[in-house]
């Protein structure tokens, strides 16, 4: 009979899979109970792929199936096929690459396949651009006849660099494919001339660079190989310059033993210290890897707003199912500005596609579950006593020791921060920092706040006091003995009682509220402090046996809209107004914060 087409479509990509017209016989022997199968010359297309054959046998022999394929791969563009399996990698060039498929499995295994370039180069795009791989040879190759199976690959690039490997295995001259327990045999030689040509792997932002050579032999068996060589590696270096990482200089040298890897150098100056790591590794069916690093005045970030050199050793045990990791660290010093922003980065809801994928949706990302069901961390910071942080007013030192620990698998840190010798500029003043202390607890972005500011080199105590969390800090004035908010705000501002201030005083304690309202950040507060000249700007006290501090600001927006915010000193949040002239005397006022309300005021005025 004949098959006029046969097809497979996963809209709306279209077809993945298409058979044109072609001979099919299909055979049954009930003697010998073999079924068999043949196809007529014929041609099958798959995803940027054709595979033309002039004849295709199948029969059902008892224990051992007998092929019969002569094919040959027709002549593709590789960067499609690579876009479809990687889209996010941006893949392009015009590298073409064909081949051709002998399998004949009787009266033994013979099989011949052949895979390579015949012209054209691969491209990688990335954040920097366009770059070129400079392709000058690839192939894939396989050997097999009286038992024996040579398998070969080899990979040229003028940037790239050389890697050919060649592996032999000999089993039964019968066998479709080498069994597991087959004896294995070979040799590979990789040559990298400048690893910046790799950076395209590299996560973004990252950078590499130096020589790299590998030599090694393989043994042991086909499920299970041994490597026996050396891996070496002079000038290396990783940077980020946004990060603020450097290691360069870097030398490396491991040696492969058979099930193991031992790793006799590995190290490189980062600052003008250095860091060094030795281990060894087992493979095989329950792998190991145990690291040791030693770092010696090591820069760990090197920007102008994050200055740290730490010097230190830890210990890294790692298994199938658990890992453990252990060290002790001191900062010898450092500098972190917070004054100073983060560099721009595209927000989580943005996806950047490349390539001919422009149009089709991203792929579904799964959720990644970690096989490690036992983590054991401890790892112990010291401070040290040149630690400084610097930033919006604030100017310390740091010290302390904090233990980051993994319970559950989620990372957690314990311990405390102090602030030493510090000052905090507040009101136009420099305070100085009695008591600052910064204690976590568990999560990292939620430690609990305990700090005293207060002005030096006056008769009474003021200051301010901050408590709570970062996620709900307290800020409040601060006084020994206590008194009025107004009377903080006089003594902490001009270092005299209320009733020694004069008229010409009143644009500094309206400032100073303005700075205790507006805090830190980019709040509604700050914002509406933007809106230059304000309308309204007052501070009064209320009437009654307790009398608290009023702020008022406010900008009319329009002929008929104003907006204003009200706050006692003493509260942590206040009232929003925002107001509607409907009429000269007719007003609809909507009010939200700490009173809700919506009112509608008519007015009446007289002597």
């Amino acid at each position: 009979m004949q098959l006029k087409r046969a097809a497979a479509d996963t809209a709306p990509q279209g077809a993945w899979f298409d058979v044109g017209a072609t001979n099919f016989e299909l055979a049954y022997d009930p003697v010998a109970r073999v079924p068999q199968a043949l196809l007529g010359p014929g041609r099958a297309v798959l995803p940027n792929l054709a595979l033309r054959w002039s004849t295709l046998r199948w029969q059902g022999l008892p224990g051992a199936p007998r092929i019969d394929l002569e094919a040959e791969v027709e002549p593709y563009a590789l960067a499609p096929l690579l876009a479809r399996l990687q889209p996010e990698f941006g893949w392009g060039g015009d590298l073409i690459v064909a081949g051709r498929v002998s399998v004949h499995s009787a009266p033994s295994m013979v099989a011949e396949v052949e895979i390579g370039r015949l012209r054209g180069d691969l491209s990688v795009t990335d954040e920097t651009g366009v770059q070129a791989l400079e392709l000058t040879d690839l192939r894939l190759g396989l050997d097999a006849r009286d038992g024996v199976w040579h398998f070969t690959q080899a990979l040229a690039g003028r940037s790239l660099g050389a890697l050919g490997s060649a592996a032999t295995v000999r089993t039964d001259a019968q066998a479709l494919w080498p069994p597991a327990d087959a004896p294995l045999q070979g040799v590979m030689e990789l040559q990298v001339a400048n690893l910046a040509a790799w950076g395209a792997w590299a996560p973004p932002g990252w950078r590499l660079q130096g020589r790299i050579h590998v030599g090694a032999s393989f043994g042991g068996r086909f499920g299970a190989p041994e490597y026996t060589g050396q891996i070496e590696g002079s000038d290396l270096a990783l940077r980020n310059l946004v990060e603020g990482v450097d290691l360069r200089d870097g030398e490396l040298d491991i040696v492969l033993e058979g099930q193991a890897a031992r790793i006799r150098k590995l190290q490189a100056r980062a600052g003008e210290g250095r860091v060094t790591v030795d281990g060894e590794a087992l493979f095989g069916t329950e792998p190991q890897l145990q690291l040791r690093l030693v770092a010696e005045r090591m820069r760990l970030l090197g920007r102008v707003d994050r200055h740290v050199v730490a010097s230190g050793q830890a210990a890294l045990a790692l298994q199938r199912e658990a890992l453990k990791l252990d060290g002790r660290f001191v900062i010898d010093e450092g500098l972190i500005d917070i004054s100073r922003g983060t560099a721009p980065r595209l927000g989580d809801d943005v996806t950047v596609l490349r390539g001919p994928e422009r149009s089709a949706p991203p792929a579904p990302q799964l959720p990644v579950r970690s096989r490690l069901r036992s983590v054991d961390m401890a790892v112990r910071v010291d401070l040290g006593r040149a630690l400084r942080l610097r930033g919006r007013g604030l100017d310390t030192r740091l010290e302390g020791d904090l233990v980051f620990t993994a319970p559950d698998g989620r990372l957690a840190l314990d311990g405390t921060v102090h602030a030493v010798q510090g000052t905090y500029s507040a009101y136009n003043q420099q305070l100085t920092i009695e008591r600052g202390a910064i204690t976590f607890s568990g999560p990292l972005d939620n430690p609990r706040l305990d700090i005293l500011a207060v002005r030096p080199n006056i008769d009474v105590r003021v200051g301010v006091s901050i408590t709570g969390s970062t996620r709900q800090p307290r800020v409040s004035l601060y006084s020994d003995p206590d008194m009025s908010d107004n009377a903080k705000l006089t003594w902490l501002v001009l270092g005299r009682p209320p009733e020694e201030t004069s008229g010409g005083d009143t644009a500094l304690l309206q400032a100073a509220a303005m700075a205790l309202l507006a805090g830190e950040g980019d709040g509604a507060a700050a914002q509406l402090q933007r809106l230059n000249p304000l309308d309204t700007l007052s501070v009064r006290q209320t009437d009654g046996a307790v009398r608290d501090t009023v702020l008022t600001v406010g900008k009319q927006l329009s002929q008929r809209w104003y907006i204003g915010y009200e706050r006692v000193l003493s509260q942590t949040s206040g009232n929003w107004q925002l107001i509607y002239r409907i009429g000269q005397r007719l007003t609809l006022r909507l009010q939200a914060g700490v009173d809700n309300s919506i009112d509608v005021i008519w007015s009446w005025r007289w002597n």
